[in-house]
């Protein structure tokens, strides 16, 4: 917060307790989202409309107490931007339609505050590429090291981490800052597409029951019936047409999923991060 008032002097007491409002409502829905999509796999839609909701409502009540027409002015290009590269991250089959509706309403509610330099949400794109990033190594680690005993692995394999955390170590000595932090990214993300594979088949693929299919799972394979293809996947996941499909063919009753790290716990990562240290990309060129 010190930081965030360090780069906005002119904040008048108003436009503060709307800040700290917007802030405080932003990590509380994406904590509640993160915790609901951990456990569950999915994002409630009641979360996702009620922070649509309180974005809209809080954004309009700021911009009829000030009358201050920059409280508004990103607010499309925000929407633009994040909806944007929602969409395609959700056509792209790497999404959730849960993930989309979360951060439309960040667009909505964080998109700037009075004063910056940098809108909030474009600073927010390029943290959450970052901790993105991030978090899904991470999770890719946790769910090896849980099913490692499922997953071979040879013996110079085992030298691996090691290796990273010695390269790593060298780099930051030898390195700027940025240019360590790349490298670094660069080879955990090199070794993590490696094993993803071997790392997919035991931890991302499971047997459901049809009863139990929600809207948005993503199908491994086609769903074949008596030999014929009786639904195909998509990318963007199961609709509750294709649901009402499966039930009612009388014949199928498991079909094999696709799971992902949940993703929303990103946005709740990233707007503390964005709150207390701006970009951090930038803050790395910089030093």
């Amino acid at each position: 917060m010190d930081a965030y008032k360090r780069n906005l002097p002119d904040f008048e007491s108003v436009a503060i307790m709307f800040a700290i409002l917007s802030i405080l409502t932003a990590v509380i829905v994406l904590a509640i989202a993160g915790w609901e999509d951990l456990k569950t796999r999915e994002i409630p839609d009641y979360v996702s409309y009620f922070f649509i909701a309180a974005a809209i409502i809080i954004r309009l009540l700021w911009f009829l107490l000030e009358k201050d027409i920059s409280i508004l002015m990103w607010m499309p290009v925000s929407i633009l931007v994040l909806g944007g590269f929602s969409y395609l991250m959700y056509v792209g089959g790497q999404w959730g339609g849960g993930d989309v509706k979360i951060l439309l309403g960040t667009s909505l509610l964080l998109s700037s505050f009075p004063g910056e330099i940098i809108p909030f949400f474009a600073n927010f794109l390029v943290n959450s590429l970052i901790v993105g990033a991030i978090y899904g190594t991470i999770g890719i680690g946790l769910v090896f090291f849980i099913h490692r005993k499922k997953i071979k692995t040879k013996w110079y394999e085992k030298a691996v981490l090691p290796a990273i955390i010695a390269a790593g170590i060298l780099l930051v000595y030898f390195l700027p800052p940025l240019l360590a932090f790349l490298g670094i990214f660069i080879i955990i993300a090199f070794v993590s597409l490696a094993y993803f594979k071997r790392v997919e088949e035991v931890g991302f693929h499971q047997k459901v029951a049809v009863e139990k299919l929600t809207e948005g799972d993503w199908l491994k394979d086609d769903v074949k019936l008596n030999g014929n293809v009786f639904l195909k996947k998509r990318k963007i996941g199961l609709t509750l047409g294709d649901i009402r499909k499966l039930k009612s063919s009388g014949k199928i009753k498991n079909v094999w999923i696709k799971v992902g790290i949940p993703y929303s716990p990103v946005f709740f990562f990233t707007v503390i991060v964005t709150w207390l240290f701006g970009n951090i990309l930038l803050r790395m060129v910089l030093i």
